[in-house]
């Protein structure tokens, strides 16, 4: 496929996820460094805009550094920093907290203990107990709370096979309770605005670079900003023909080291 320019605006900043797309399995992919350098030497603003929702992006930088991807922890964006300057806006207000250890810590002065709590915050769940942990966290909404999710994937592509996701837990509070979700991570129009915002950009001037068509792709059409899908990660899992015609997709391409000659070709030099 061909990438159709936004009018006749220059891309100035990429917004690219993380899993599937620079990394699989912990190992980077071949080319991602190189397309990272790439797009810094012609002045491209870059946000790795990632729904990771187990770690601090602290945590996701070094992950990224150990697989030769050197990146300032600033220019991570995840469900963690919305969250987490959301609840800065309501300092009075605490969660019940459905998190990794990890996230649990970063989130400790957020966290209701014992106490009354405003919001069950529910994140990557691969650390609940079962269903003691999923029923107080139920309890708690019954009793008023509000229920906010990092993010809400259905499915990840874990390296031994696909894996349920953190919205998979979502859904099963949301029925339970008859709430929807405030949701951070992509797809939310809010988090695609926050990492905008930071880089001074309009949509149209960004390109989202991902493997998932229910999250990056249509993250980026619900601000209006053009994508490109790679056939790695979760897209290569189910055949790499999946984003195809998707709407809000302008291009699928091989891998992230293909992303160069694709802007080159139908880009051109970006006016800074």
């Amino acid at each position: 496929m061909t990438l159709s320019p936004p009018s006749a605006v220059s891309i100035r900043a990429v917004l690219l996820d993380v899993d599937g797309t620079l990394v699989a399995g912990g190992q980077p992919i071949p080319g991602a460094a190189s397309t990272l350098s790439w797009l810094r030497r012609r002045g491209i603003g870059v946000r790795l805009l990632t729904n990771i929702d187990s770690r601090t992006p602290e945590t996701v930088c070094r992950e990224l550094e150990a697989a030769g991807i050197e990146v300032p922890v600033e220019d991570v964006f995840t469900p963690v920093v919305a969250a987490l300057r959301f609840l800065g806006q309501h300092p009075a207000e605490r969660c019940h907290l459905l998190l990794s250890a990890e996230l649990a810590a970063r989130f400790a002065a957020h966290d209701a203990g014992t106490g009354r709590a405003d919001y069950v915050l529910v994140g990557d769940c691969r650390e609940v107990g079962g269903y003691a942990q999923l029923d107080a966290a139920f309890r708690r909404l019954m009793e008023g709370a509000r229920l906010l999710a990092l993010q809400r994937g259905r499915w990840w592509q874990a390296a031994d096979g696909p894996s349920l996701d953190t919205g998979a837990f979502v859904a099963l509070l949301e029925h339970a309770s008859g709430q929807t979700a405030r949701s951070f991570g992509k797809p939310s129009a809010g988090f695609f605005e926050m990492a905008l915002a930071d880089l001074g950009c309009a949509p149209a001037e960004a390109l989202v670079v991902g493997d998932d068509p229910d999250a990056d792709a249509a993250g980026a059409r619900t601000v209006g900003a053009p994508c490109v899908l790679v056939r790695t990660g979760k897209l290569g899992s189910r055949g790499g023909a999946l984003g195809e015609g998707h709407p809000g997709v302008a291009a699928v391409i091989d891998s992230i080291a293909d992303l160069p000659s694709v802007l080159s070709a139908d880009l051109g030099t970006p006016h800074l």
